[in-house]
């Protein structure tokens, strides 16, 4: 026996989907906004309010030679009214020895004192002075003439070089002429080695102006170093240029005075060995005839 099928009443059916078309409508209008929030970008479209003019759409052509003259019509700007950087005035020369302080004075001093010294052995250390003609004339004279009597008053310190020589050997003649030459070369290794230490003044000045050159290099660095432990805070370049300015004022002046005195010790004492060598010599050619009278 079949079970009987129970179908649902059609009203009631229809009562259902009209209680559902609400609740669908409100659904795609959620998602329909939803959409548009997702998509800013979207513009709304405006509509022409009349016909649209080709023209603004025409493309236009650009003359590049008008834009040159247009910039060559532009008057450049003035730059002579323009603040110049203020540039400060050039240094002197007693300025600069100035800087140096009391060390630079020094060796402007020492300099003046090395300059005075090669003035007077320019003057004092000639061929002319240590081998006149005319002593070299009266001593052949008078050796030739045997005239020894005159020895006393030639031997004296205002002689030259040659006088003091041959006189010095002159004396020694009763005693052979080996005893003439020992005595000779005896006077003429001291005279010259006289003459030569007359240079080391030269000598002296030159190694001492580096070392007072260093000595102003080193005040000027305590200055600097004293400049940066007593400023608080940041030190600014200007505040050390003044110790450091010092330094190599004071160094270049030392090597100044003392290249051009070390190279003139080496000329004075070289023309002291070329001259009172060949003053020597001389003296030696004068007593020959002592050596043949010997022999």
């Amino acid at each position: 026996m079949k079970s009987p099928q129970i179908n649902p009443p059609l009203p009631s059916l229809l009562v259902a989907l009209l209680l559902a078309l609400p609740l669908v409508a409100s659904a795609a209008d959620e998602d329909e906004t939803a959409a548009t929030v997702a998509a800013p970008d979207t513009l709304p479209v405006l509509e022409s309010s009349g016909p649209v003019d080709d023209g603004l759409l025409a493309p236009v052509s650009i003359d590049p030679a008008a834009f040159d003259s247009a910039a060559a019509a532009i008057p450049p700007p003035d730059t002579s009214s323009a603040a110049e950087p203020e540039r400060l005035p050039e240094m002197s020369l007693f300025s600069l020895i100035d800087k140096g302080g009391v060390v630079g004075y020094l060796i402007i001093l020492i300099s003046v004192v090395a300059l005075a010294l090669i003035i007077d052995y320019l003057i004092t250390i000639r061929l002319s002075k240590i081998l006149p003609a005319d002593d070299l004339a009266r001593l052949k004279s008078m050796i030739e003439k045997k005239q020894f009597d005159d020895l006393d008053r030639l031997d004296s310190n205002d002689n030259s070089f040659l006088v003091r020589v041959t006189s010095a050997g002159l004396r020694e003649a009763n005693l052979g002429y080996d005893a003439m030459i020992k005595a000779m070369e005896d006077t003429a290794e001291a005279l010259a080695s006289g003459i030569a230490r007359k240079t080391e003044h030269l000598n002296v000045i030159g190694a001492l102006s580096p070392m007072l050159g260093l000595l102003g290099t080193v005040l000027g660095m305590l200055q600097v170093f004293n400049e940066i432990a007593m400023t608080p805070g940041a030190i600014e370049p200007r505040q050390l240029a003044e110790g450091i300015f010092q330094a190599l004022v004071t160094t270049c002046l030392g090597l100044i005075v003392a290249i051009p005195a070390l190279y003139s010790y080496a000329i004075f004492r070289n023309r002291v060995d070329e001259f009172t060598g060949e003053a020597a010599l001389a003296a030696e050619r004068l007593i020959a005839p002592f050596k043949s009278s010997a022999g």
